[in-house]
């Protein structure tokens, strides 16, 4: 994955900010508080979501802008074109959406399992390392540990495991340990056996105990039995209680029973309110009817004595009226033309002063063509100027570096080294590499010569016993035949036998080491000739720095001579630019006295003269418009005048300059206001005409509405209507005590045959029968407390035997520490399990990773260091380095700058062995402050031609080796 391009709306103190990130490697820039570290949280936000409250990280929602989040766009290697990751402000963790470049929209699933599901912890660990993550390295740390940092640096890329590690450990210590006094199992197993002894101690008296314990169960039971009888006894009492307390309800509800036991009552619904409602309507509307009678009069009354306008006068007025704005828009019109006027007077006298002219000069030439000669003269004098300065700078600092080229050339003639030295020198490094390459060929040499010596010595001694076995053998035969008088066989097997020991002397000879000593001999002679020529001669010195030496002498000299040669340069070309500036003033001088000004302005105030020159001649020439303005509005004006006097003569209104239009105002004001009251008159008699039909009518049918309510009860008059009112009234009252009286008594559970049998009974049957059951509950009460005693003198005498209790408490907390203990047992399996489970995954990814990552660790660490290590080794004792001289080191060994060179290499190797899980940009946040000039330079090498990712640095230090098109600088765009 490559990120081109980062969108910010707003993130911490970074608000509508884009920045192209298109290249495989990019330099951020930026001092403190510049955002560095702002914008990789904002990476990390975006690809994975917002911080939450458990992550304890600074969410970073901008304070003065309204957006929170923002978007990157990325390159996948499988995907057509670039994707756009928008991540903004919604629920905890933000709202994505993925944007394709053929408009396809996906959700934050695409975007994980694109990713491979990885998540922000891990991505920090293995592709962003920062100077506190190389910083650890230096800590106090063991050998042990020092090998578990970097072998997670290869193998796990983060902690994580190793914490879980410790925090299992931690639990278990704290659970169990086999020789502990603190742990719990340990504490819970103390006091079980302590509770043990006790038990066993207090298990003599059970026989005795066990008798009591079933006199007691007996007693409880019957004891429960006559409970359980006096309980029922209560429940009956209770309900005679009950009866007795709603008899008076039970009698009422009888009662009314009977007087509903006959037919309903017929009367309107709300018959005597809407009765009287209709009666007091008929009353009010007949005295509605009588003051709306009243006021017509007096509206028509008054509307007669209305004078109504006349419609033309009115429209000549109205006519004149609107033209007010207009008249009064030319009045002020006018007034701004004469103040106008005298305002551009003064503007032009102030201009003449500013330039030196005591008159106007209309013939003057300002024209664009003056404009531009003179600032084509101003350039050029501007340009002379600065070229002169420049090269008065640059003759001084040319002075300077010629005095600075001659202390250097004389210091560096001080310190040469001579041509002899340096060729003895020559020879002697040429003879030590002979003698280097020499040994190395002796070595290997003596080291084949050794193992065929070997090989020849195991052959020989073969060779030897079977030579030996052979001579003896015939020996013995020969012996044999010559003890049987057989002397012809027994002397050739005889001489068989000496001959093969012959034989046997013969190849047993010394081996020949002459070559050996003649490799020998040369090497010592080689070294005696290098101690000779080092004894004689001067050669303590470094022949690359002598030549180096030589090479910047010759560099100075040249320097010297070509600084000379352009100081002349630049000598003469001062004195062409002295004579120029002077030429240049004097067209300037000629410009100035055409144009009429005061020849001691600045030359740089000429296009200035010309332009208010322009201006005066501008305002003379709007002052010359605003006068013939002036004539057409008063002329406009005296016509109006005269218009408006022809039109009010016939009207009885005077003609005045200031209040005309105020007196028209009030004569159309006065038409409208008599022609509106007429109007509104008019308006009123008709409604209340409307009205007293409308009223008359309502009366007629709230009549006939009172007739119908009557006859709906068959009433005569008022007072049997009312009559049948309080006979509805009554029956549908007694129903609703009725049917509260029977809700009251179902929630009791009175039912029906229950209640017309209690109605039966008198009240003092009732209480007698409570009489009878309380008695026999008295009866019970009695012969329960005996029993109780009983129990009471059986409990006793168990407490005594059991110790004041103490027996069943211990049993039971025997039974809880045992409980306890299996729980923990339990719990310290399960985390063992896990323990073990997390081991073995560490085990199985070191055996599978660590060999892989070792290996491009290796190159890795021998580019970075220049050849000074050649391999790094891992094994069962962890992890060694090879340097080129043949010597292993352990990382504890290793200066501060290599150690942390080790552990880039090892990380930037994990990264190439996930590659095809993870193709990811690496972020690095000033990993290197530490590191001297030349490692910088290796390591930013390194990263910018082998990393085959993308790396975005940060860093508060530029880097200016790298090119601009790969380095952006923050502060440059932060807002």
């Amino acid at each position: 994955m490559k990120i081109i391009a980062l969108n910010i709306y707003g993130y911490g103190k970074i608000t509508e900010t884009e920045i192209n990130t298109n290249q495989k490697f990019v330099q951020i820039f930026g001092e403190n508080e510049a955002g560095k570290s702002t914008m990789q949280s904002f990476i990390h936000s975006i690809l994975f979501g917002f911080p939450t409250r458990k992550e304890q990280e600074p969410r970073r929602e901008p304070r003065m802008h309204n957006l929170y989040g923002g978007k990157l766009t990325v390159e996948f290697p499988d995907e057509p074109g670039p994707v756009e990751i928008e991540r903004i402000k919604g629920k905890v963790q933000g709202d994505v959406k993925i944007y394709f470049h053929d408009g396809t929209v996906r959700s934050e699933e695409w975007l994980i399992k694109k990713l491979n599901f990885i998540d922000k912890k891990t991505y920090r660990s293995i592709f962003s390392f920062d100077v506190l993550g190389l910083q650890d390295i230096h800590k106090n740390m063991t050998e042990d540990k020092l090998q578990e940092y970097l072998l997670r640096a290869g193998a796990l890329g983060s902690h994580e495991y190793d914490e879980m590690l410790s925090a299992i450990d931690d639990e278990l210590k704290s659970i169990y340990k086999k020789n502990g006094i603190n742990p719990k199992v340990n504490q819970e197993i103390e006091e079980i056996a302590s509770v043990n002894e006790k038990i066993r101690n207090l298990e003599q008296n059970e026989e005795r105990y066990k008798v009591l314990i079933n006199d007691q169960a007996k007693t409880e039971e019957s004891l429960n039995a006559k409970k359980n009888a006096l309980f029922q006894l209560e429940n009956i009492r209770k309900q005679k209680m009950k009866e007795v307390m709603y008899h008076t309800e039970i009698k009422e509800w009888k009662s009314l029973e009977d007087k509903l036991n006959i037919d309903p009552v017929v009367f309107p619904e709300q018959g005597i309110e809407r009765y009287e409602g209709l009666k007091n309507q008929v009353q009010q509307i007949q005295k509605d009817i009588g003051l709306r009678t009243e006021k017509l009069k007096s509206l028509k009354n008054e509307i007669s004595a209305i004078e109504l306008p006349d419609k033309s006068h009115l429209g000549c007025l109205e006519k004149i009226q609107k033209r007010e704005p207009d008249i009064k828009q030319k009045k002020l019109e006018l007034s701004r033309l004469n103040t106008a006027v005298e305002n551009l007077e003064d503007d032009i006298l102030q201009l003449q002063r500013d330039i030196g002219w005591r008159e106007e000069h209309d013939d003057v030439d300002d024209s664009n063509i003056v404009k531009e000669s003179v600032q084509t003269l101003l350039s050029k004098l501007d340009e002379a100027v600065l070229e002169e300065q420049y090269l008065v700078r640059e003759i001084d600092h040319l002075k300077t570096d010629i005095k600075q080229l001659d202390q250097d050339i004389e210091r560096l003639e001080n310190s040469q080294i001579s041509d002899e030295r340096l060729r003895i020198k020559k020879e002697v490094i040429d003879r030590e590499f002979e003698l280097k390459e020499k040994e190395k060929m002796f070595k290997l040499i003596e080291k084949d010569y050794e193992r065929e010596k070997r090989e020849r010595n195991r052959v020989k001694r073969g060779q030897s016993i079977l030579i030996i076995g052979i001579s003896v053998i015939a020996l013995l035969i020969g012996i044999y035949y010559l003890f049987v008088t057989n002397w012809l066989m027994g002397g050739v097997f005889v001489a068989i036998g000496i001959v093969t020991l012959l034989l046997l002397m013969l190849t047993n000879q010394k081996d020949d080491d002459s070559l050996k000593t003649d490799y020998q001999k040369e090497v010592h002679e080689l070294e005696d000739i290098i101690d000779t020529i080092k004894r004689n001669n001067d050669v303590d010195f470094d022949i690359n720095d002598a030549r180096d030496l030589k090479m910047d002498l010759k560099t100075q000299i040249t320097k010297r001579i070509s600084s000379n040669v352009k100081l002349e340069e630049m000598k003469d070309a001062l004195a062409v630019k002295e004579t120029l500036h002077d030429s240049l003033n004097t067209d300037l001088l000629r410009v100035k006295k055409n144009l009429m000004v005061n020849p001691d302005i600045e030359n740089k105030y000429i296009v200035d003269a010309i332009h208010t020159i322009r201006e005066i001649k501008q305002k003379r020439n709007q002052i010359n418009r605003h006068k013939l303005e002036t004539d057409n509005i008063k002329k406009e004006l005296q016509d109006f005048k005269t218009e408006v006097k022809n039109d009010i003569a016939s009207m009885n209104i005077q003609y005045e300059e200031n209040s005309i239009f105020y007196d028209i105002k009030s004569t159309v004001s006065k038409m409208y206001k008599n022609q509106s009251h007429y109007d509104r008159l008019n308006d009123q008699i008709k409604l209340l005409e409307n009205e007293i039909n409308v009223l008359t009518e309502r009366t007629a049918v709230s009549n006939t509405e009172i007739e119908k309510l009557l006859e709906y009860v068959d009433a005569e008059d008022e007072e049997e209507y009312y009559y049948y009112a309080r006979k509805h009234t009554e029956y549908h009252d007694n129903i609703e005590k009725f049917k509260e009286l029977s809700v009251k008594l179902d929630e009791e559970h009175f039912d029906y045959d229950s209640r017309n049998e209690l109605s039966r009974f008198l009240l003092a049957d009732l209480k007698e029968e409570e009489e009878n059951i309380s008695g026999q509950i008295e009866e019970f009460n009695q012969k329960i407390q005996d029993e109780q005693k009983v129990l009471a003198e059986l409990n006793s005498e168990i407490s005594n035997l059991e110790s004041d209790g103490k027996l069943s408490e211990l049993n039971h907390m025997y039974e809880m520490r045992k409980n306890t203990i299996q729980e923990l047992s339990r719990e310290y399996m399960s985390l063992n399990y896990i323990r073990i489970l997390i081991e073995t995954h560490i085990k199985a990814i070191k055996d599978e990773r660590l060999p892989i990552v070792i290996e491009e660790a290796r190159s890795i660490f021998e580019s970075v260091t220049r050849g000074r290590y050649i391999n790094v080794i891992y094994d069962e004792d962890g992890i060694k380095v090879l340097h080129s001289n043949g010597q292993l080191f352990h990382p504890l060994e290793l200066s501060q700058s290599t150690k942390e060179m080790l552990y880039i290499s090892l990380r930037l190797s994990l990264i190439k062995a996930l590659k095809g899980y993870y193709q990811l940009p690496l972020i690095i946040d000033d990993a290197f402050v530490h590191f001297d000039k030349e490692r910088k330079k290796i390591i930013m090498e390194y990263l910018r031609n082998e990393v085959t990712d993308q790396v975005l640095f940060f860093t508060c230090n530029l880097d200016n080796s790298i090119p601009s098109v790969q380095t952006i600088k923050l502060k440059e765009r932060v807002k």
